[in-house]
């Protein structure tokens, strides 16, 4: 289901968005750099999900929550405080996370006050040569990330939701390709290039290749 977060930043990006779900397109971002422009933008949009810095120009975090909080509408929102002052959230904030962020922290805390259901596979950021065959077209491509479910991948070909994509995946240390029919589930927002990023759902792969994928995302986690 569609989530609209806001995020309320007002100095230099903290929140790591790499590797989370503020990345699935289904997601709708809403910015703001101060307390009265995320006002603004409460008062207009059905918020999910408040991420926001401790360091306001025109509130301190306690005023500005308690005012949130006011409106019978904000009520329901979740409350994401991120700072390197406040040790314990203060009232109405759902979940305070120190900084630096962990991303690992960060994105668990969103998905439980989003209530989105995890992936039953391990997922690792990592970036993987993969090549990809599309309606008898061949391209060349980057993971971002990569679990034995499935893999984000970051190229220039365009594709479209639905597609299905024959891969050849490239382990690091190993020779033989990890092979796989997969299908394009959801473009992602990537924020770091202009490539396109797309979510892909394995539909075919055998289990000797899955339990590869498996054994090396953990070999790389205890590294």
């Amino acid at each position: 289901m569609a989530k609209k977060i806001l995020i309320l930043e007002c100095e230099i990006p903290v929140i790591p968005f790499e590797d989370t779900l503020l990345l699935r397109k289904e997601n709708e971002l809403l910015r703001a750099s101060s307390g009265n422009e995320a006002f603004n933008l409460l008062e207009n949009n059905k918020i999910d999900l408040l991420i926001m810095d401790d360091k306001l120009p025109d509130f301190t975090v306690e005023d500005f929550v308690a005012d949130v909080r006011k409106n019978p509408k904000n009520r329901e929102i979740s409350i994401i405080l991120l700072s390197s002052v406040v040790k314990e959230p203060p009232k109405g904030v759902n979940s305070l996370l120190p900084k630096p962020i962990v991303s690992a922290d960060f994105n668990e805390a969103c998905k439980k006050l989003l209530q989105v259901e995890s992936r039953k596979d391990m997922r690792l950021l990592v970036y993987v040569q993969v090549q990809g065959f599309v309606h008898s077209n061949f391209f060349l491509c980057n993971s971002r990330n990569l679990s034995a479910s499935g893999i984000l991948i970051l190229t220039t070909k365009n594709l479209k939701l639905g597609d299905s994509v024959q891969l050849q995946i490239t382990l690091p240390r190993e020779k033989e390709k990890v092979k796989a029919f997969a299908k394009v589930v959801r473009e992602a927002k990537e924020v770091s290039s202009q490539l396109n990023a797309y979510g892909l759902h394995f539909i075919e792969i055998s289990e000797k290749d899955r339990e590869r994928i498996r054994k090396f995302i953990q070999e790389e986690k205890h590294q």
